[in-house]
């Protein structure tokens, strides 16, 4: 074990973030299923490409142009070699994994006629659903779904039944990124080519836990994310069979993907150019490489146990916890915990974890079609990787056991109203954290009447509402609700904003410089955040509808 301990603690000295502090404490990273940290090789490696080498590749005749190229195409090799595929003409480079699977689906798509079945998985990733849905639509063809058992693994016998002669493709996940599930996919290959279907496989939650080899899986295509594999973001690549990408016809067309070009008509370059139009991530490519190197130089079957162990010790701590349920229990799985806590919701677990420095995921993870078979609005999810340690693993079960405990709110507490000076008056979000939390125990719930879809606030993760009422003096009574405590703080603080004022005196407001002067910014997320924002852009437009006071 102190081995293990050793080599674990020679690679966390090799990730510069892990040793930061967020929030005051020191940074336990848990979000791995999300994006991977950064080794100081990789990151040398991208520096030292733009101090020495940078230059566009292919075609031209200066040195540094061959410097560029040859490197460029090395990686390629070097991926080539990693999946154990036949050729370095059968990986194509792409932004990602979602970009890979848009490529097929694009490409050898248009072979697809009206009748035409492919067959996905209820654990599939959003990038592994609307792409061939987006291509059903247009062609004619029909989606059906691998359903799920009670254990989160796939329902391989439901899935045979499934499969016939209408099936062209299966594209199903290596492992899923909600409840970490190892999908047989060899098992699911093998009965799909007896169908006479080609086999897609998302790798992107499957490669930075375990070797894959291309060729003994027999997939047709593999798709994965650099930067979910230590490497930069913006890069990741499209393995493919060399007889079927022959056979595709190219997807975006422009520099590179063309042998030559005249308006009469244009020939098109060889494997692997065909489908690489433009100027590619030269740099993304070179450190993707990179990370491969440095992975392959590791012991992996020490870190996959490693991994294994933080899993089963976050398992075996949390089933401990009141009140906490695991999400799936699949044969086989990478190191992922998917949870939930009764009468918890995931945001506001998320951010008691966040409050400690612990970085988790929460939400749909980019599943709703799971989340819903499963019934739910979201889990939380903590996702590890080899460099994290048993002690990351016991404070993470700490802190959360702490999410457990009741708020204690004293009876003369007025922490709505004057909310906003009083969080003027802490310093620090941790204090300002608290009386958030507090004030979204004590803000008044919004009666079931009131909690209609013409009510509910669209882009917020946890369930929100939002009702007016215009006062006959011309002002604005606004009443909000939200399914998460913390939420409902920040409602508190908004209202207390914004009620009782005109319509002009509303838009006179600067919310975000109020945020920005509370170090709340991160609550005003546009998009994946806590939907804070769209509450907030409600009001603004209800002050704005035709100049609502102005016309008392």
């Amino acid at each position: 074990m102190s081995d293990s301990n050793n080599l674990i603690r020679k690679i966390r000295q090799q990730f510069p973030i892990l040793s930061q502090k967020v929030n005051g404490q020191a940074l336990i990273y848990l979000d791995n299923a999300a994006t991977t940290q950064k080794p100081r090789q990789v990151i040398n490696c991208l520096q030292d490409f733009y101090r020495t080498s940078n230059a566009n590749v292919h075609r031209a005749s200066h040195a540094l142009s061959a410097e560029a190229t040859l490197k460029f195409e090395q990686a390629r090799e070097i991926v080539a070699d990693f999946l154990n595929a036949r050729s370095s003409k059968e990986i194509i480079w792409t932004r990602g994994t979602t970009e890979a699977i848009n490529l097929v689906a694009n490409s050898w798509g248009q072979s697809l006629k009206a009748g035409d079945e492919i067959i996905l998985s209820t654990l599939e990733h959003h990038a592994n659903i609307v792409p061939w849905q987006l291509l059903a639509e247009r062609t004619g063809g029909v989606i059906k779904v691998i359903p799920i058992l009670e254990s989160g693994d796939l329902d391989i016998d439901a899935f045979q039944q499934l499969l016939s002669e209408k099936t062209r493709l299966v594209a199903i996940n290596h492992a899923s990124n909600a409840l970490g599930t190892i999908n047989p996919v060899q098992q699911i290959t093998q009965l799909a080519h007896q169908a006479g279907a080609l086999v897609l496989v998302d790798g992107a939650q499957s490669l930075p836990h375990f070797e894959v080899d291309v060729l003994d899986l027999d997939a047709d295509f593999y798709v994965f994310s650099g930067h979910k594999l230590f490497a930069p973001s913006g890069i990741g690549a499209l393995y493919g069979k060399q007889e079927i990408l022959e056979q595709m016809p190219p997807w975006q067309g422009g520099g590179e993907m063309i042998e030559r070009v005249s308006f009469s008509g244009t020939t098109f370059n060889q494997l692997p150019f065909k489908f690489e139009a433009g100027t590619p991530n030269i740099a993304g490519a070179i450190g993707l490489a990179e990370a491969i190197k440095w992975l392959s130089d590791q012991e992996r079957q020490i870190l996959e146990q490693h991994e294994q162990a933080l899993l089963k010790t976050a398992i075996e701590g949390c089933e401990q916890i009141k009140g906490f349920r695991r999400i799936g229990q699949p044969q086989q799985s990478v190191s992922l915990l998917s949870f939930t806590l009764e009468d918890q919701h995931q945001q506001d677990i998320g951010l008691l974890l966040d409050q400690q420095g612990i970085a988790v995921r929460t939400g749909h993870h980019c599943a709703m079609p799971l989340m819903q078979e499963l019934g739910l609005p979201g889990t939380t999810r903590a996702s590890f990787a080899f460099y994290n340690t048993l002690s990351e693993v016991n404070s993470f079960i700490e802190a959360l056991d702490k999410a457990t405990q009741p708020v204690s709110v004293t009876a003369n507490s007025s922490a709505v109203t004057g909310l906003n000076e009083k969080l003027f008056a802490l310093k620090g979000w941790n204090e300002r954290y608290r009386e958030l939390m507090l004030a979204g125990k004590q803000l008044t719930a919004l009666p079931a009447s009131e909690k209609t879809s013409q009510n509910l606030v669209k882009g917020c993760e946890s369930n929100t509402w939002l009702s007016y009422d215009l006062q006959p003096d011309g002002k604005i009574y606004f009443a909000a609700d939200s399914e998460a405590r913390i939420i409902r703080g920040l409602l508190a603080l908004v209202l207390d904003i914004f009620n009782n004022k005109t319509a002009a005196e509303i838009r006179a407001i600067d919310i975000d410089l109020t945020f920005s002067q509370l170090e709340l910014q991160r609550h005003l997320s546009p998009s994946r955040g806590n939907g804070l924002k769209a509450v907030i852009d409600k009001i603004y437009l209800i002050a704005g509808t035709n100049n609502i006071t102005e016309q008392q």
